[in-house]
């Protein structure tokens, strides 16, 4: 369908986002260090102001938009003991079950996510320090993330029973198998 297309591209465009921030905190995490450390060499120790709370932000940014494409990948953690043992019939009601409650808890989250963002943009909301750092951008991009993984869990559960909703990222790499 349509939306499962759409879909596959909104999670790879955030999964280049979520890449993009786990560069910048890469780079602001390694120079931190060195301005940190710079009296080693006899210099002065110069750390790198709201570099906390950007990684905190960053942290958010990296794995709320990443989770939709993982999920679109099958590339999430699963037991699969019981489930592989099981008849077609019960194997398709236990995938039901399983996509049907990550959707619920997602949607939970997302809706907590999406109050929480309000309520920050609504009083300003920011963590002190010597740099007032806004918080709100990353209570926004939670709302954001766990809404896409709601809706990619709603989907993957229609394409169980309707294969038209398959919203697999079916160009991603073949998972290596476990030794």
């Amino acid at each position: 369908s349509r939306l499962a297309v759409w879909l596959v591209k909104l999670n790879r465009g955030c999964a280049l986002l979520s890449g993009i921030a786990l560069l910048l905190m890469m780079v602001a995490g390694a120079a931190d260090v060195i301005t940190t450390n710079l009296d080693l060499i006899g210099l002065p120790s110069l750390p790198i102001p709201a570099v906390f709370e950007f990684m905190a932000t960053m942290m958010v940014v990296n794995v709320f938009l990443a989770m939709a494409i993982a999920q679109a990948r099958r590339s999430h953690i699963r037991v699969e003991v019981i489930v592989n043992r099981l008849p077609g019939g019960a194997r398709r009601a236990a995938d039901i079950l399983q996509h049907l409650l990550a959707t619920v808890l997602f949607g939970l989250i997302a809706w907590f996510g999406w109050a929480a963002g309000a309520h920050s943009v609504s009083v300003g909301e920011y963590a002190p320090g010597i740099i007032n750092f806004p918080v709100w951008p990353a209570r926004l991009i939670l709302g954001f993330g766990a809404t896409l993984m709601a809706v990619q869990c709603l989907l993957d559960m229609l394409a169980v029973i309707w294969p038209r909703f398959d919203a697999r990222d079916k160009e991603a790499p073949a998972k290596q198998p476990v030794t």
